[in-house]
């Protein structure tokens, strides 16, 4: 949740530190309205605020969110996922949302904020930041992720909301909350699904259907029919998950098994890597 003191000062610069503990990419995402920053002092986020809404119960901005895709969707499909934690946040006082967060003075004021930051908050049972190198995609393809994820787009962004989301809820607890990951990732497959029909409707069937998003992807995406395989059963998964009848089971808890959380991610990462604006 953010503070207060974001919403009264909408025109500076955000900064978000990732929770120590948990492994981070290696390698800085720069762009003037975004900025990822690891080291094994401090690993941060630095966004710009827009007026595009807030939630009270939000756990990323829609800037955070846009950033936080990107670096995801940077991982090809059957690479590492990584867990974003989110952790403190606030505002640095001397940077206007004119700055530009690739800059080289800029990033080096959002590193001295974020340290400050981190020795605020500093208690005594926080772990130290891990980085790992993990294989990415080159930087202008990670830019041309980054541009091609609108903020105002509803249905994306909810869908990379909920994707990132998945695999924070495994961070804090890989056992404990897995259905509740499922939950997450089902909420962001069936955006996926929304985004390709939507993209059939305008441009060639306006009565398009699941049975014609399924035949897209087919066709489409590699693997094309794997990814649909594993997104009907995942269907399937899902009403038994959310229906206490259904037409599958009625028991205490859904049928699910670890693969129905880790397979499901990769096919969306498939599916959103290929996503671009209408």
């Amino acid at each position: 949740m953010y503070e207060y003191e974001q919403l009264l000062n909408p025109e500076k610069v955000w900064v978000r530190l990732l929770k120590p503990g948990f492994d981070y990419p290696v390698g800085c995402f720069k762009h003037p309205d975004a900025l990822y920053y690891p080291s094994e002092k401090v690993v941060f986020i630095a966004t710009k605020p827009h007026n595009f809404g807030f939630w009270e119960v939000a756990t990323w901005s829609l800037e955070e969110t846009r950033l936080l895709g990107t670096l995801a969707l940077s991982i090809p499909e059957g690479g590492r996922i990584i867990k974003y934690i989110p952790w403190r946040n606030g505002i640095i006082p001397q940077l206007s949302i004119g700055s530009d967060l690739s800059a080289d003075n800029v990033i080096d004021s959002c590193v001295e904020y974020a340290m400050q930051l981190l020795a605020s908050n500093n208690e005594s049972n926080v772990n130290q930041y891990t980085l790992c190198n993990t294989p990415r995609s080159d930087s202008d393809t990670e830019l041309k992720l980054y541009e091609n994820i609108d903020p105002e787009w509803g249905v994306l962004m909810r869908g990379l909301y909920t994707l990132l989301k998945s695999w924070m809820i495994i961070g804090i607890d890989s056992h404990l909350l897995m259905e509740e990951a499922f939950m997450n990732l089902q909420i962001s497959r069936e955006a996926a699904i929304d985004i390709i029909r939507d993209h059939l409707r305008y441009n060639e069937n306006p009565k398009a259907s699941i049975k014609d998003v399924y035949n897209y992807i087919r066709l489409n995406f590699k693997l094309g029919e794997h990814l649909v395989k594993d997104l009907e059963m995942q269907c399937e998964s899902w009403i038994q998950t959310k229906h206490p009848i259904n037409e599958f089971a009625e028991d205490y808890t859904p049928g699910l098994m670890a693969d129905d959380v880790f397979e499901p991610y990769d096919a969306l990462i498939s599916i959103y890597r290929q996503v671009h604006p209408q």
